[in-house]
């Protein structure tokens, strides 16, 4: 069965492709037998993923997400942008994906887990696959000018897209501000405020946020 990536799609403008083999079901399905408490679970999840996508489809939101998307929690999508979610996608909590203009984009890697992470996006905020998600706050714009005169309607205010990389793992109470560019791999600590680039493969602490070390082992391949 060839199955499209909304990922793939989003980001390349073609059609990615995935094949399920017969040795893949059948081993879900013994799983399901050893472990039925966690089966039903997961099947609710998988329900509760579909009635989300039915309900943001009907409220005519730009809302996607692609295979097994599974909701343990809820998801709140709301603005006129674009949201679009990859395959294995699962959600923990109550994650906020706000966008603030049409042209806005949230893109988010397959088999992300998201616990109660808040997204505010005027631009693009992408999060790279195998990435895990605390409740962290992540947004690409200021909302508000840095300038002395913020509440003049001329002042600027600073949008600039947010870049996550793949296998990240970013912590509870971390701040992402507009800008911020994180390699693959890297751990953002506790509390973190992000607001420039990192490089891949580190673990990032305090405020402002810096590199403290490499991660343990070094690089690697994140597993497929």
């Amino acid at each position: 069965m060839l199955v499209e990536s909304p990922v793939s799609i989003a980001l390349h403008g073609q059609p990615g492709t995935r094949r399920y083999s017969l040795s893949s079901v059948a081993a879900l399905l013994r799983r399901a037998r050893a472990e039925p408490l966690k089966a039903v679970a997961a099947a609710r999840a998988l329900a509760a993923g579909y009635l989300c996508k039915a309900l943001y489809r009907l409220l005519g939101r730009r809302f996607r997400a692609g295979r097994n998307f599974r909701l343990f929690g809820w998801l709140s999508v709301r603005g006129p942008g674009e949201v679009i979610l990859g395959d294995d996608v699962v959600i923990r909590g109550r994650p906020r994906l706000w966008t603030y203009s049409r042209d806005a984009r949230i893109i988010i890697g397959d088999r992300v887990m998201m616990g109660g992470a808040a997204f505010g996006c005027a631009q693009q905020i992408r999060i790279g696959r195998l990435s895990i998600l605390a409740r962290a706050q992540i947004r690409d714009t200021d909302f508000h000018s840095l300038t002395a005169d913020r509440h003049s309607a001329d002042a600027p205010v600073r949008v600039a897209p947010v870049h996550i990389g793949d296998n990240v793992w970013i912590g509870d109470r971390v701040g992402i501000l507009p800008g911020t560019r994180i390699g693959d791999n890297s751990v953002v600590s506790f509390g973190a405020v992000c607001g420039r680039e990192y490089p891949p493969n580190v673990i990032i602490v305090g405020n402002p946020a810096k590199v403290a070390a490499p991660i343990p082992g070094g690089s690697s391949e994140p597993q497929s």
